[in-house]
């Protein structure tokens, strides 16, 4: 090894992993995490990326504001559910 290269290692990646293999792997991965909404929008988003030429950052930039908006959504429902405000005054403020 010469003085000018690095002793850092590269990370490995998994290449040759079938279209079958990747989704596996996707929906197991979001479980361990507990990303639903990842594991329910990621065939749309990567779609729709595919589609608006978005780059691997992009298409990763987009999955990770849908699952914080989700997040948000049912944090704010849990949250008022947990309130316990009177079902009548939730129907006249909606």
């Amino acid at each position: 090894m010469s003085p000018t290269t690095s002793t850092a290692k590269a990370p490995v990646t998994r290449r040759g992993v079938t279209e079958q293999a990747a989704l596996a792997a996707i929906e197991s991965g979001t479980r361990v995490l507990r990303l639903p909404t990842i594991r329910d929008r990621f065939e749309e988003i990567a779609a729709a990326a595919q589609r608006e030429q978005l780059s691997y950052l992009g298409f990763l930039a987009e999955l990770v504001m849908a699952e914080c908006d989700d997040r948000d959504k049912r944090r704010a429902a849990r949250r008022i559910h947990d309130a316990g405000f009177p079902r009548a005054m939730l129907e006249t403020c909606g």
